[in-house]
């Protein structure tokens, strides 16, 4: 790549000294890990090549550890970012102390779309779910300058926002009166689909989520959750290991959830 990423990085590491070695060095191995993602990432993947080693490039790696925020509701956050490794979890908390789970976020999704559009406040939290989760934060004002050198970033987070309409679309679906098992089943499904892990054999789909994650992103009591898992779990939709799911059939979901 010659004028690529990797050259970009190692202009960096040669005008500073030694003792920065060690920060830069986790930067650039994140930066490239960003720049692998961003190939693969809904819209983005259709984009020159130099517009993400360039959007790579001016954004810093933020590391995270277990719980901690990356931004708060109603705090400013004016920048794009990129889940790097680990995972973030969405969530919105309210007045009455109930926790309203809204999305996860694995390696190779976005946050931060509307702040980079309209400049208002972030309408969420977002705090780390795994320990040693990084981030790479874009500040605003860099996509936008870039956005304005490469037209095809704009098309990429077009692309991404309509996805997430989509997504809050088939949420709104999966209202009160479809059974809770059917809302449990639709909902992991959908989680499946977007960011499930799938094992060696290419069966079986995994999503990571206790008991108490599935109340709160069903607003509904833990004991509630518990009922409607066990209810899959013994039809043979699903099986549990701790705060694993385990979807051996996705289709039977699918076509259970009604979707």
């Amino acid at each position: 790549m010659g004028n690529g990423l990797s050259d970009m990085l190692v202009k960096d590491v040669a005008s500073h000294g030694t003792t920065a070695h060690v920060a830069l060095d986790a930067q650039s191995s994140g930066k490239l890990i960003a720049l692998t993602l961003l190939k693969r990432a809904l819209g983005f993947r259709d984009c020159e090549l130099e517009a993400l080693e360039h959007l790579a490039a001016v954004g810093q790696v933020r590391a995270l550890g277990k719980s901690e925020f990356l931004v708060r509701r109603g705090d400013p956050f004016d920048a794009l970012c990129l889940v790097v490794e680990g995972a973030l979890e969405v969530s919105a908390l309210h007045q009455d102390g109930r926790r309203q789970l809204l999305v996860y976020l694995n390696p190779g999704d976005m946050a931060g779309i509307m702040g980079v559009w309209d400049g208002l406040a972030h309408p969420s939290d977002i705090s780390a779910r795994e320990q040693s989760s990084r981030v790479l934060v874009v500040p605003g004002h860099e996509f936008r300058r870039l956005r304005d050198r490469f037209p095809s970033l704009s098309r990429a987070l077009e692309l991404q926002a309509a996805y997430r309409s989509r997504l809050l679309h088939e949420r709104m679906l999966g209202d009160a009166s479809k059974s809770l098992e059917v809302r449990l089943a639709r909902m992991l499904y959908l989680l499946a689909s977007i960011s499930g892990q799938m094992d060696a054999s290419g069966r079986q789909t995994s999503v990571k989520m206790s008991q108490a994650d599935i109340g709160d992103f069903l607003g509904v009591s833990r004991q509630r959750a518990n009922a409607a898992v066990h209810q899959l779990r013994q039809e043979g939709f699903i099986l549990q290991r701790y705060a694993v799911i385990n979807i051996p059939d996705l289709e039977r979901l699918k076509k259970f959830a009604d979707i």
